[in-house]
């Protein structure tokens, strides 16, 4: 599948001398036309572009391939040739042209632009398998702080609404928000991809500085493309508006009470499903907890890798310090140059010139904390690895402890059928009937299920665990219910006979 839309040859472009040209004409091709409005070129306009990009980037071709002069600029004319800007064509332009048409010529049978004829109208264009490809090189060529930026903010906004869903919340745009969740875990994924970049960069800068001949060239590597590219824009995005720890204890909390509230996790779910990213209710539900999890892991375990950029971005300062504390011990150095310096003012002194010179100085005695018979331990043999099973995951005992409050408190909140009948059996006599204008309530659990059984009456939806024992009617022209707890329309409770709860049985 990973070739199944790439031609056979494709990578040929990126395999031979000339691969930063080919690299550098397809990426400006696919900004000028393959990106933005729909454009349908024309392979004398393809050619064009090409033409330019060699003008643009003389140094892209060897040695053996001058061009001498700027190559002029030439403009499209009509659908069959190319005429120069140029008044006096040269033979460099005409070199120029050919070498044009050869590489686009190239790119054609290479697979990376297909040509489409529309009548006598012939078109470039170019397939889903580059245009992916293209796609992918064209976003590494950008800077990786700018595709990275305020990624940890965004994620959190987006929780934040996602947390404010409900079953109640029949506006279609705001369900719509539930799409929101997707997002969040596809930036996380970007992020945890910048970090690893970064990473990446840092060793490819490490590798770069130890291969270095000099120490000039060591420490211009450095300073060029540490301090420079790296440091200045991944370094400052990671460590300002895009820090691991800015919100990531928010985020964690965020993700973990979403995955315990079933009301929010039920309208994720059912937009998931209408949005097509899960075919059935029951494997939405499982996506949805699936990005709740990469969410809450990524920046739980974030804390280890940016440890080790920060580890080893340390380790590549201690290397340069230590190359430019070493440099400075050789003759050419601070201390060569100070012990030049010290024997000339002793030559001028022993000719008695300068007899009276003295210098202001302040020589404090070395003291070093550690004891010079304490060495470092000598090295061991590296332990073999052993096969161990995979530990449990922690237990935070708060959380635990917050979850089971938060089920008591949603059991508590809706009563089940059980704790209205035995509310129900307590305020009415057996074989008698009551109004509800005459119960009175007096713990939170009594205002709960006698909330719960207003409801029943009103929408005559009866649970067969009550149904088989008690009648509710709705008794809106009676006196209402009034008391502390609240005031509402009344309603009447029958007790059924035993032979009506055996023949309802």
């Amino acid at each position: 599948m990973l070739f199944r839309y790439l031609e056979d040859d494709a990578f040929l472009a990126f395999s031979r001398e000339h691969k930063h040209l080919y690299a550098a004409c397809l990426l400006d091709l696919y900004e000028r036309y393959f990106t933005g409005a729909p454009a349908f070129p024309t392979p004398q306009v393809v050619t064009h572009a090409i033409y330019d990009v060699m003008r643009a980037n003389p140094t892209l071709w060897n040695e053996s391939d001058d061009f001498g002069d700027p190559l002029p600029e030439v403009i499209s004319a009509g659908r069959r040739r190319i005429r120069r800007a140029a008044a006096n064509p040269t033979e460099t332009a005409d070199k120029a042209l050919v070498i044009a048409r050869q590489i686009y010529g190239r790119l054609i049978a290479w697979g990376w632009l297909e040509q489409e004829e529309y009548g006598l109208r012939v078109t470039v264009d170019m397939s889903m398998g580059p245009l992916l490809v293209i796609q992918r090189l064209a976003s590494l060529n950008r800077d990786v702080s700018q595709r990275f930026g305020g990624l940890i903010v965004t994620v959190r906004l987006n929780l934040e609404a996602v947390e404010k869903l409900n079953p109640h919340i029949v506006d279609r745009r705001q369900r719509e928000v539930a799409l929101a969740l997707k997002e969040a875990r596809n930036q996380v994924d970007q992020f945890t991809r910048s970090l690893r970049a970064i990473l990446s960069d840092l060793k490819r800068i490490r590798r770069t500085v130890m291969e270095s001949k000099t120490v000039g060239d060591r420490l211009e590597a450095f300073f060029e493309e540490f301090v420079g590219q790296l440091l200045l824009k991944d370094f400052e995005s990671i460590l300002t508006f895009n820090h691991p720890y800015r919100f990531r204890d928010a985020i964690v909390d965020l993700a973990k009470r979403i995955a315990h509230t079933p009301a929010t996790m039920q309208v994720l779910s059912e937009e998931y499903r209408s949005a097509g990213i899960s075919p059935t209710l029951s494997e939405a539900a499982l996506d949805v907890e699936g990005d709740l999890l990469a969410i809450e892991s990524t920046f739980g375990q974030i804390g280890e890798m940016f440890e080790r950029i920060e580890s080893f971005r340390r380790q590549l300062e201690a290397r340069v310090r230590n190359t430019i504390k070493y440099a400075e011990r050789g003759s050419q150095g601070l201390v060569g140059r100070a012990g030049d310096l010290v024997s000339r003012l002793d030559r001028l002194l022993g000719q008695e010139r300068h007899s009276k010179a003295a210098v202001e100085w302040s020589i404090e005695p070395l003291w070093a904390p550690w004891s010079e018979f304490h060495h470092a331990p000598s090295r061991e043999p590296r332990k073999p690895m052993e096969t161990q099973a995979l530990g449990e995951r922690p237990a935070d005992p708060l959380y635990e402890i917050r979850k089971q409050l938060r089920l008591e408190y949603i059991a508590r909140i809706a009563p089940g059928p059980a704790q209205i009948l035995s509310f129900l059996e307590r305020q009415v006599p057996a074989g008698a009937t009551r109004e509800a204008r005459f119960m009175l309530l007096q713990t939170v659990d009594d205002f709960l299920a006698f909330d719960a059984a207003r409801r029943i009456a009103l929408t005559k939806e009866l649970p067969t665990e009550i149904a088989r024992q008690f009648e509710l009617e709705f008794a809106p022209e009676l006196p209402p219910h009034d008391c502390e707890w609240l005031r509402c329309a009344n309603f009447i409770i029958r007790r059924r006979a035993a032979s009506q709860r055996r023949l309802h049985a």
